[in-house]
């Protein structure tokens, strides 16, 4: 997660939280989500191939 994304995350919380949040805020959030959970199984699918990488390099030894 990006440091944008947490400001907005955190300023979206704040919205509910005051129950001010509309349908507007309630799309950002949806949005937001969606992209935070897209960067994480781009991040988990990289960390992924890197493991493998790595344990093949340490059979090879």
């Amino acid at each position: 997660m990006s440091a944008e994304q947490l400001k907005m995350l955190q300023h979206l919380s704040e919205l509910f939280e005051q129950g001010i949040a509309g349908p507007t805020q309630i799309k950002e959030l949806s949005s937001l989500l969606a992209s935070i959970n897209q960067n994480q199984e781009q991040d988990d699918i990289l960390s992924h191939s890197v493991l493998n990488h790595s344990r093949a390099n340490v059979k090879t030894l």
